[in-house]
């Protein structure tokens, strides 16, 4: 894990006793790195020196469903690990790497977490809300939830550590300030969360750079977000956030 959103969602489901399998029985992460995406990195850059308005769309499969959403920006996939049980992809802007970004976007997944038995604002809070890796009190409120037509719980919310400690993951630069918003979609068996995250200055856990009614135009970036059970994706599967 190269960040704190990184690592608190994908530590929190393992030391929370979410997951259905313990660690040592799941697979050996396949692992991708920037030079694996080369063909679809400049497939982006073509698009975008060409202007296309829906540059860059994403789609892939995740477990049972596929994820699609729009790639805004000049966001480019750097780093991708999985195996059978959890999955980790991560995006920077254009020049940026997983070790000096600023910016970041990290879709996640996660099988069989969807059906523990607690409920979807309490596994938000043991997703997010933890301090570890922070110097300070960290943040984590929820911006909105609710259900979609295919019966998909979602929960967007506000999450950030004021100031990172030295050693907090690896990687992490003490003081430096991190925040991310954080859509968590949930299903009966699986959880996958979409990321977009800003790392700088430190600051109050109660005066963070994104403010609550900056998050929905942030969101609305991404466009209409899909986890759907086919690549034909419906109002059914899919939700959309818009500018306040």
């Amino acid at each position: 894990m190269r960040r704190l959103a990184g690592l608190l969602a994908l530590g929190a489901l393992t030391l929370g006793g979410l997951l259905a399998a313990p660690l040592a029985a799941q697979s050996t992460p396949k692992v991708r790195n920037a030079p694996d995406f080369a063909d679809v990195v400049k497939e982006y850059r073509k698009q975008r020196v060409q202007g296309t308005d829906g540059c860059c769309a994403f789609s892939a499969p995740v477990f049972d469903k596929t994820v699609s959403f729009r790639v805004f920006d000049t966001f480019e996939p750097v780093y991708e690990a999985q195996n059978d049980r959890q999955m980790i992809l991560e995006f920077v802007p254009q020049g940026a790497t997983v070790e000096d970004w600023s910016r970041m976007i990290t879709l996640s997944a996660f099988k069989g977490a969807g059906a523990a038995p607690v409920s979807t604002a309490d596994m938000q809070q043991r997703f997010f809300n933890t301090g570890k890796g922070c110097e300070v009190a960290n943040l984590s409120r929820t911006i909105a939830s609710g259900r979609l037509g295919d019966g998909t719980e979602y929960n967007l919310s506000s999450n950030g550590c004021g100031s990172t400690a030295a050693g907090g993951y690896p990687g992490a630069q003490s003081g430096r300030g991190e925040q991310f918003i954080a859509l968590l979609l949930r299903d009966e068996q699986n959880i996958v969360v979409l990321q977009y995250a800003e790392r700088g200055e430190g600051f109050a856990h109660d005066r963070p750079p994104i403010t609550d009614d900056m998050v929905p135009a942030i969101m609305s970036r991404f466009r209409s977000i899909a986890f759907c059970r086919d690549k034909a994706a419906t109002g059914d599967c899919s939700i959309a956030f818009g500018t306040p």
